[in-house]
C-alpha cells in the first residue's frame, strides 16, 4: 500500500490543522467515483471540484471496514488497488506561541517552529524552510492558515496546497473573509487552491460555496465558513494525493 506524506504548516490557533489531522493521521483510504458516498454534513454546502469520494479502508489487506458502506453498493476488491494511507509527518509554525503547536502534540504530530522573526527577508526565511521540508520526502505540504508570502525558492521546490476562506478570485489576503461577509454577494464560500509566489492565485482544486443569511452575524457567518473549510480540505487533500 502506498503511504503519502504530509506536512502541516500554520501561524495561530490550528483548527484547520486540528481537522486534517483527525480526518487523515495514520488512516487508509479506497477512492470512488458512486455519487452517493456524501458525507451528511455537505448538504449545506455546494462543493465542486472533488471528483472522488473516499472512504476509510483497512490499512493491513486494504479491504473496507465493515459496516462502511451500505451492502451491495459496490465490489470491496474494486478499491483494494487504489488504496493510500496518509501520515502528518509535521506540523510547523512560523509562531512558538501558536496554538496549534499544543494540537499537534496533543494528537501525537511532531511539531517545529522555524520562527519568521529571526530572518531578514522572506527568501531567507524560504531558503531554511526549504531545507527543512525537502529531506522528509514530502508527497504534499498544506498549509493552514500559514500567514506567510511564500517565494519561488519555496513554490519552485515544494508541492504545496492552501485553503482561503472566500471564493477565489475574490477577495484575497488576510481580509478575504470579512470582506466577503461585508460584499453584496448572496454567496460566501471557501477555496483550496495551488500555492504560488503570487498571493491567493494558484491553480484552484476545489470550492465550496455556502448562502449568505440574511442579517447574520460575522460570528455566525465565520463559524459556518469554518465547518465548510474542515469539511472541504481533508476531501480536497485526498483528491490531490490520489492524482498523484
Amino acid at each position: 500500500m502506498q503511504v503519502k506524506r504530509i506536512a502541516i504548516l500554520f501561524s495561530g490557533n490550528g483548527s484547520n490543522l486540528e481537522a486534517l489531522i483527525n480526518a487523515l493521521h495514520n488512516k487508509c483510504f479506497c477512492a470512488s467515483d458512486l455519487q452517493n458516498l456524501q458525507n451528511l454534513e455537505a448538504q449545506e454546502f455546494l462543493i465542486s471540484g472533488i471528483t472522488n469520494a473516499f472512504v476509510e479502508c483497512d490499512c493491513v489487506g486494504g479491504g473496507l471496514k465493515e459496516g462502511d458502506l451500505k451492502e451491495g453498493a459496490f465490489q470491496k476488491d474494486a478499491f483494494q488497488k487504489d488504496a493510500f494511507k496518509v501520515e502528518v509527518v509535521l506540523a510547523l509554525s512560523n509562531k512558538k506561541d501558536a496554538y496549534g503547536l499544543v494540537r499537534a502534540k496533543n494528537l501525537g504530530i511532531k511539531t517545529q517552529v522555524l520562527g519568521s522573526v529571526a530572518f531578514k527577508d522572506r527568501a531567507e526565511f524560504d531558503r531554511e524552510l526549504v531545507l527543512i521540508l525537502k529531506p522528509l520526502e514530502l508527497d504534499l505540504c498544506v498549509l493552514a492558515g500559514f500567514m506567510r508570502i511564500l517565494t519561488p525558492i519555496f513554490t519552485n521546490s515544494i508541492k504545496a496546497v492552501n485553503i482561503h476562506p472566500s471564493l477565489l478570485p475574490l477577495f484575497k489576503g488576510a481580509n478575504g473573509m470579512m470582506e466577503s461577509y461585508q460584499s453584496q454577494m448572496k454567496l460566501g464560500g471557501v477555496s483550496v487552491h495551488y500555492v504560488s509566489d503570487e498571493l491567493d492565485s494558484g491553480e484552484i482544486i476545489a470550492q465550496g460555496v455556502l448562502v449568505k443569511k440574511q442579517k447574520e452575524s460575522l460570528e455566525s457567518y465565520e463559524a459556518r465558513i469554518h465547518k465548510l473549510e474542515h469539511y472541504l480540505y481533508p476531501l480536497a487533500v485526498l483528491e490531490v494525493l490520489w492524482k498523484q
